[in-house]
Protein backbone atom coordinates (compact mmCIF):
# COMPACT_ATOMS: atom_id res chain seq x y z
CA UNK A 1 0.00 0.00 0.00
CA UNK A 2 1.31 3.27 -0.88
CA UNK A 3 2.73 5.99 2.11
CA UNK A 4 0.94 7.99 3.77
CA UNK A 5 2.05 11.84 5.00
CA UNK A 6 0.27 13.76 7.63
CA UNK A 7 1.96 17.15 8.72
CA UNK A 8 1.06 20.14 10.94
CA UNK A 9 2.77 22.81 12.41
CA UNK A 10 4.49 22.36 14.92
CA UNK A 11 2.92 25.27 17.13
CA UNK A 12 -0.89 23.54 16.51
CA UNK A 13 -0.13 20.16 18.39
CA UNK A 14 -1.92 19.88 21.71
CA UNK A 15 1.30 20.27 24.17
CA UNK A 16 -1.54 19.04 27.10
CA UNK A 17 -0.48 15.46 25.57
CA UNK A 18 3.21 16.40 26.81
CA UNK A 19 5.13 16.52 29.96
CA UNK A 20 6.00 19.53 31.28
CA UNK A 21 9.52 19.57 30.86
CA UNK A 22 8.57 18.98 27.05
CA UNK A 23 6.02 21.67 26.20
CA UNK A 24 8.06 24.32 24.58
CA UNK A 25 8.39 23.56 20.81
CA UNK A 26 11.84 23.94 19.15
CA UNK A 27 13.27 21.95 22.30
CA UNK A 28 15.29 18.51 21.76
CA UNK A 29 12.49 17.57 24.71
CA UNK A 30 9.63 18.68 22.58
CA UNK A 31 11.10 17.02 19.40
CA UNK A 32 11.05 13.52 21.73
CA UNK A 33 8.23 13.72 23.38
CA UNK A 34 5.87 14.55 20.08
CA UNK A 35 8.00 11.08 18.87
CA UNK A 36 7.36 9.06 21.54
CA UNK A 37 3.48 10.20 21.44
CA UNK A 38 3.25 9.90 17.83
CA UNK A 39 5.23 6.29 17.80
CA UNK A 40 3.24 5.29 20.55
CA UNK A 41 -0.31 5.90 19.07
CA UNK A 42 0.29 4.93 15.48
CA UNK A 43 1.24 1.23 16.70
CA UNK A 44 -2.50 1.35 17.37
CA UNK A 45 -3.06 1.64 13.42
CA UNK A 46 -0.46 -1.07 12.71
CA UNK A 47 2.26 -0.80 9.68
CA UNK A 48 5.24 1.10 10.16
CA UNK A 49 5.43 5.05 10.67
CA UNK A 50 8.24 7.51 10.34
CA UNK A 51 8.50 10.91 12.39
CA UNK A 52 10.32 14.19 11.94
CA UNK A 53 9.78 17.16 14.42
CA UNK A 54 10.97 20.91 13.59
CA UNK A 55 10.57 23.96 15.04
CA UNK A 56 7.99 24.46 12.21
CA UNK A 57 6.59 21.06 11.29
CA UNK A 58 5.42 17.68 12.37
CA UNK A 59 5.64 15.11 9.61
CA UNK A 60 4.32 11.59 9.95
CA UNK A 61 5.21 9.24 6.97
CA UNK A 62 3.09 6.11 7.39
CA UNK A 63 3.16 2.83 5.25
CA UNK A 64 -0.12 1.27 6.36
CA UNK A 65 -0.25 -2.98 6.51
CA UNK A 66 -3.90 -4.56 5.02
CA UNK A 67 -5.41 -5.03 8.07
CA UNK A 68 -6.20 -1.29 9.14
CA UNK A 69 -5.90 0.62 5.90
CA UNK A 70 -7.70 3.51 7.88
CA UNK A 71 -6.77 5.05 10.72
CA UNK A 72 -10.03 6.52 10.89
CA UNK A 73 -11.50 3.32 13.12
CA UNK A 74 -8.73 2.84 15.89
CA UNK A 75 -9.19 7.25 16.32
CA UNK A 76 -12.91 6.95 16.94
CA UNK A 77 -12.71 3.87 18.96
CA UNK A 78 -10.37 6.03 21.52
CA UNK A 79 -12.81 8.94 21.24
CA UNK A 80 -15.23 6.74 22.47
CA UNK A 81 -13.35 5.40 25.21
CA UNK A 82 -12.99 9.17 26.52
CA UNK A 83 -9.09 9.77 25.42
CA UNK A 84 -10.57 13.09 23.56
CA UNK A 85 -7.45 15.19 23.64
CA UNK A 86 -5.46 12.12 21.77
CA UNK A 87 -8.07 11.42 19.12
CA UNK A 88 -8.62 15.61 18.24
CA UNK A 89 -4.56 15.36 17.96
CA UNK A 90 -5.02 12.28 15.76
CA UNK A 91 -7.74 13.83 13.78
CA UNK A 92 -5.82 16.87 13.15
CA UNK A 93 -3.34 15.42 11.38
CA UNK A 94 -5.37 12.65 9.47
CA UNK A 95 -7.03 15.96 8.30
CA UNK A 96 -4.00 16.92 6.72
CA UNK A 97 -3.99 13.95 4.21
CA UNK A 98 -7.75 14.01 3.98
CA UNK A 99 -9.09 18.10 4.25
CA UNK A 100 -12.32 17.23 1.73
CA UNK A 101 -13.10 14.31 3.87
CA UNK A 102 -16.74 14.89 5.50
CA UNK A 103 -16.49 12.05 7.59
CA UNK A 104 -12.99 12.83 9.52
CA UNK A 105 -14.59 16.45 9.23
CA UNK A 106 -17.55 15.05 11.10
CA UNK A 107 -15.97 13.12 13.77
CA UNK A 108 -13.27 16.03 14.73
CA UNK A 109 -16.30 18.51 14.73
CA UNK A 110 -18.13 16.19 17.48
CA UNK A 111 -14.73 15.60 19.18
CA UNK A 112 -14.07 19.71 19.68
CA UNK A 113 -17.96 20.68 20.36
CA UNK A 114 -17.73 17.79 23.59
CA UNK A 115 -14.40 19.16 24.38
CA UNK A 116 -15.74 23.03 24.79
CA UNK A 117 -13.75 23.88 21.73
CA UNK A 118 -16.84 25.56 20.13
CA UNK A 119 -15.58 27.66 17.79
CA UNK A 120 -13.28 25.24 15.82
CA UNK A 121 -15.76 22.86 16.46
CA UNK A 122 -18.47 25.26 14.40
CA UNK A 123 -15.79 25.49 11.36
CA UNK A 124 -14.85 22.34 11.09
CA UNK A 125 -18.85 21.13 11.27
CA UNK A 126 -19.65 24.20 8.40
CA UNK A 127 -16.79 22.70 6.11
CA UNK A 128 -18.11 19.01 6.32
CA UNK A 129 -21.59 20.31 6.15
CA UNK A 130 -20.55 22.14 2.50
CA UNK A 131 -18.89 19.31 1.56
CA UNK A 132 -21.94 16.55 2.65
CA UNK A 133 -25.18 18.73 2.88
CA UNK A 134 -27.07 15.27 2.34
CA UNK A 135 -25.82 14.06 5.66
CA UNK A 136 -27.97 15.20 8.25
CA UNK A 137 -26.59 13.94 11.28
CA UNK A 138 -23.78 16.66 10.29
CA UNK A 139 -26.69 18.99 10.51
CA UNK A 140 -27.48 17.80 14.28
CA UNK A 141 -24.21 18.01 14.88
CA UNK A 142 -23.44 21.60 14.01
CA UNK A 143 -26.74 22.56 15.60
CA UNK A 144 -25.56 20.81 18.57
CA UNK A 145 -22.46 23.25 18.37
CA UNK A 146 -24.79 26.38 18.16
CA UNK A 147 -26.51 25.42 21.19
CA UNK A 148 -23.09 25.11 23.04
CA UNK A 149 -22.82 28.83 22.22
CA UNK A 150 -26.19 29.95 23.26
CA UNK A 151 -27.03 30.72 19.44
CA UNK A 152 -30.53 29.05 20.40
CA UNK A 153 -32.45 30.38 17.26
CA UNK A 154 -29.54 29.10 14.85
CA UNK A 155 -29.43 25.71 16.53
CA UNK A 156 -33.07 25.95 16.35
CA UNK A 157 -33.40 26.64 12.65
CA UNK A 158 -30.79 24.24 11.62
CA UNK A 159 -32.52 20.91 13.94
CA UNK A 160 -35.62 22.53 11.79
CA UNK A 161 -33.95 21.88 8.42
CA UNK A 162 -32.64 18.59 9.82
CA UNK A 163 -36.08 17.32 10.42
CA UNK A 164 -37.60 17.86 7.72
CA UNK A 165 -34.59 16.86 5.62
CA UNK A 166 -35.29 13.53 7.30
CA UNK A 167 -37.90 13.05 9.80
CA UNK A 168 -36.82 9.83 10.62
CA UNK A 169 -33.71 10.84 12.74
CA UNK A 170 -34.44 10.84 15.81
CA UNK A 171 -31.78 13.44 16.91
CA UNK A 172 -32.52 16.00 15.18
CA UNK A 173 -36.45 15.57 16.28
CA UNK A 174 -35.30 15.27 19.97
CA UNK A 175 -33.01 18.52 19.57
CA UNK A 176 -35.18 20.59 18.29
CA UNK A 177 -37.77 20.20 21.23
CA UNK A 178 -35.06 20.94 23.30
CA UNK A 179 -34.77 24.16 21.62
CA UNK A 180 -38.45 24.83 21.82
CA UNK A 181 -38.66 23.51 25.18
CA UNK A 182 -35.66 25.92 25.90
CA UNK A 183 -37.72 28.90 24.08
CA UNK A 184 -40.69 28.26 25.91
CA UNK A 185 -42.65 26.75 23.53
CA UNK A 186 -43.64 23.35 25.45
CA UNK A 187 -46.37 22.60 23.59
CA UNK A 188 -44.71 22.72 20.09
CA UNK A 189 -42.15 20.91 21.14
CA UNK A 190 -44.07 17.67 22.45
CA UNK A 191 -44.41 16.27 18.51
CA UNK A 192 -40.89 16.62 18.33
CA UNK A 193 -40.07 14.93 21.72
CA UNK A 194 -42.97 12.21 20.94
CA UNK A 195 -41.79 11.53 17.42
CA UNK A 196 -38.04 11.12 19.04
CA UNK A 197 -39.16 8.87 21.51
CA UNK A 198 -40.87 6.09 19.20
CA UNK A 199 -37.87 6.04 16.85
CA UNK A 200 -36.02 5.39 19.28
CA UNK A 201 -37.70 4.11 22.60
CA UNK A 202 -34.81 3.98 25.28
CA UNK A 203 -33.46 7.30 24.70
CA UNK A 204 -33.85 8.51 28.24
CA UNK A 205 -33.36 12.28 27.42
CA UNK A 206 -35.85 12.21 24.93
CA UNK A 207 -38.47 10.55 27.26
CA UNK A 208 -37.47 13.62 30.10
CA UNK A 209 -37.93 16.40 27.71
CA UNK A 210 -41.40 15.12 26.57
CA UNK A 211 -42.25 14.68 30.37
CA UNK A 212 -41.44 18.24 31.18
CA UNK A 213 -43.27 19.49 27.99
CA UNK A 214 -46.34 17.63 29.48
CA UNK A 215 -46.25 18.91 32.98
CA UNK A 216 -45.54 22.57 31.29
CA UNK A 217 -48.96 22.23 29.21
CA UNK A 218 -51.01 20.48 32.17
CA UNK A 219 -50.92 17.20 30.64
CA UNK A 220 -50.57 15.65 33.62
CA UNK A 221 -50.81 11.75 33.12
CA UNK A 222 -48.82 11.84 29.96
CA UNK A 223 -46.21 13.46 31.64
CA UNK A 224 -45.88 11.23 34.70
CA UNK A 225 -45.97 8.23 32.05
CA UNK A 226 -43.09 9.77 30.14
CA UNK A 227 -41.19 10.39 33.97
CA UNK A 228 -41.91 6.95 35.12
CA UNK A 229 -40.35 5.11 31.49
CA UNK A 230 -37.49 7.64 32.06
CA UNK A 231 -36.75 6.54 35.43
CA UNK A 232 -36.53 2.80 34.13
CA UNK A 233 -34.63 3.23 31.10
CA UNK A 234 -31.42 3.58 33.68
CA UNK A 235 -32.29 4.28 36.56
CA UNK A 236 -29.11 5.05 37.96
CA UNK A 237 -28.01 7.89 35.66
CA UNK A 238 -28.12 11.51 36.40
CA UNK A 239 -31.53 11.98 33.94
CA UNK A 240 -32.96 9.53 35.90
CA UNK A 241 -32.65 11.91 39.02
CA UNK A 242 -34.09 14.57 37.12
CA UNK A 243 -36.81 12.54 35.95
CA UNK A 244 -37.23 11.53 39.47
CA UNK A 245 -37.45 15.31 41.07
CA UNK A 246 -39.68 16.51 38.08
CA UNK A 247 -42.45 13.31 39.08
CA UNK A 248 -42.06 14.40 42.42
CA UNK A 249 -42.68 18.14 41.21
CA UNK A 250 -45.63 17.33 39.47
CA UNK A 251 -47.24 14.67 42.16
CA UNK A 252 -47.10 17.21 45.16
CA UNK A 253 -48.25 20.38 42.39
CA UNK A 254 -51.02 17.93 41.88
CA UNK A 255 -51.66 17.21 45.11
CA UNK A 256 -51.44 21.02 46.43
CA UNK A 257 -54.00 22.21 44.19
CA UNK A 258 -56.70 19.65 45.60
CA UNK A 259 -55.79 20.10 49.38
CA UNK A 260 -54.68 23.76 49.02
CA UNK A 261 -55.06 24.97 53.10
CA UNK A 262 -56.46 21.44 54.41
CA UNK A 263 -55.43 17.93 54.64
CA UNK A 264 -56.31 16.11 51.76
CA UNK A 265 -58.49 13.38 54.12
CA UNK A 266 -57.91 10.06 51.86
CA UNK A 267 -53.98 10.81 52.31
CA UNK A 268 -54.68 11.10 55.77
CA UNK A 269 -56.62 7.81 55.87
CA UNK A 270 -53.57 6.10 54.19
CA UNK A 271 -51.67 7.61 56.81
CA UNK A 272 -53.73 6.67 59.63
CA UNK A 273 -53.86 3.33 58.05
CA UNK A 274 -49.70 3.52 57.87
CA UNK A 275 -49.37 4.20 61.45
CA UNK A 276 -51.91 1.32 62.66
CA UNK A 277 -50.03 -1.08 60.86
CA UNK A 278 -46.43 0.04 61.75
CA UNK A 279 -47.71 -0.04 65.53
CA UNK A 280 -47.69 -3.90 65.42
CA UNK A 281 -43.98 -3.80 63.51
CA UNK A 282 -40.66 -4.02 65.61
CA UNK A 283 -38.04 -1.26 64.75
CA UNK A 284 -36.13 -4.35 62.28
CA UNK A 285 -39.54 -4.66 60.81
CA UNK A 286 -40.25 -1.03 60.09
CA UNK A 287 -36.65 -0.75 58.73
CA UNK A 288 -36.94 -3.89 56.40
CA UNK A 289 -40.77 -2.05 55.52
CA UNK A 290 -39.28 1.06 54.68
CA UNK A 291 -36.23 -0.17 52.26
CA UNK A 292 -38.85 -1.86 50.42
CA UNK A 293 -41.62 0.81 49.90
CA UNK A 294 -38.39 2.99 48.73
CA UNK A 295 -37.32 0.52 46.63
CA UNK A 296 -40.98 0.17 45.19
CA UNK A 297 -41.28 3.64 44.64
CA UNK A 298 -37.60 3.72 42.82
CA UNK A 299 -39.61 4.71 39.16
CA UNK A 300 -42.40 7.17 41.15
CA UNK A 301 -45.45 6.18 41.99
CA UNK A 302 -48.57 7.59 40.04
CA UNK A 303 -50.28 9.60 42.59
CA UNK A 304 -53.01 10.65 40.66
CA UNK A 305 -54.04 7.46 38.73
CA UNK A 306 -56.08 5.54 40.63
CA UNK A 307 -56.08 2.38 38.30
CA UNK A 308 -52.20 2.13 38.99
CA UNK A 309 -51.72 -0.42 42.07
CA UNK A 310 -48.55 -1.55 43.62
CA UNK A 311 -47.17 -4.04 45.99
CA UNK A 312 -45.09 -4.98 49.01
CA UNK A 313 -44.09 -7.66 50.58
CA UNK A 314 -44.50 -6.49 54.08
CA UNK A 315 -48.08 -5.61 53.32
CA UNK A 316 -51.11 -7.56 52.18
CA UNK A 317 -53.17 -6.06 49.45
CA UNK A 318 -52.11 -3.77 46.66
CA UNK A 319 -52.41 -0.15 47.18
CA UNK A 320 -52.92 3.12 44.69
CA UNK A 321 -49.85 5.36 44.30
CA UNK A 322 -50.79 7.88 46.64
CA UNK A 323 -51.81 5.02 49.57
CA UNK A 324 -47.85 3.80 48.64
CA UNK A 325 -46.16 7.81 48.94
CA UNK A 326 -48.33 7.77 52.06
CA UNK A 327 -47.07 4.77 53.80
CA UNK A 328 -43.45 5.82 52.57
CA UNK A 329 -43.79 8.48 53.81
CA UNK A 330 -44.95 7.95 57.87
CA UNK A 331 -42.51 5.09 57.68
CA UNK A 332 -39.78 7.55 56.99
CA UNK A 333 -40.94 9.84 59.70
CA UNK A 334 -41.26 7.12 61.96
CA UNK A 335 -37.22 6.13 61.19
CA UNK A 336 -35.94 9.80 60.64
CA UNK A 337 -38.41 12.07 61.75
CA UNK A 338 -38.05 15.36 59.13
CA UNK A 339 -36.81 13.08 56.06
CA UNK A 340 -37.81 14.75 52.71
CA UNK A 341 -39.58 11.73 50.63
CA UNK A 342 -40.06 14.53 48.16
CA UNK A 343 -43.45 14.53 48.89
CA UNK A 344 -44.99 16.76 51.16
CA UNK A 345 -47.81 15.13 53.97
CA UNK A 346 -46.75 16.88 56.69
CA UNK A 347 -50.59 18.32 57.82
CA UNK A 348 -52.03 15.32 56.86
CA UNK A 349 -49.39 13.03 58.95
CA UNK A 350 -49.76 15.36 61.86
CA UNK A 351 -53.81 15.15 61.55
CA UNK A 352 -53.92 11.10 61.33
CA UNK A 353 -51.17 11.54 64.68
CA UNK A 354 -54.11 13.17 66.26
CA UNK A 355 -56.93 11.18 65.02
CA UNK A 356 -54.69 7.61 66.03
CA UNK A 357 -54.64 9.17 70.17
CA UNK A 358 -58.22 9.96 69.79
CA UNK A 359 -59.01 6.12 68.90
CA UNK A 360 -56.85 5.06 71.65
Amino acid sequence: MPTLSFSIASEAFDRSLLPQEAKSVGTPAFSEAVSAFLQSEFKDFGGHATIRVDEQTILVQWDPDSKQPNPLVPIVEKLHRGRQAEGIQLLELLLSHRPDDSVVLYNLGLALSDAGRMERAEEILRRAGELNPNDVNIKVALGVALGRLRRDAEAAAVFKAATEQDPKNPWAQRNLGGMLLKAGKPEEAIPYYSTATQLVPNDQLAWLGLADACRLTGKTKEAENAYRTAVKINPHSEFAEMARSGSNALSQSSFDKVSQALPRQDAVHYCLDALQRYSKLSPAELKKLTLELAMAGRNGFAVHDPNSRYRVKGLDGDFSGLAMVSFLYVAMQQMSPGTNVGFDLAKEYEMAKKMLKLGN
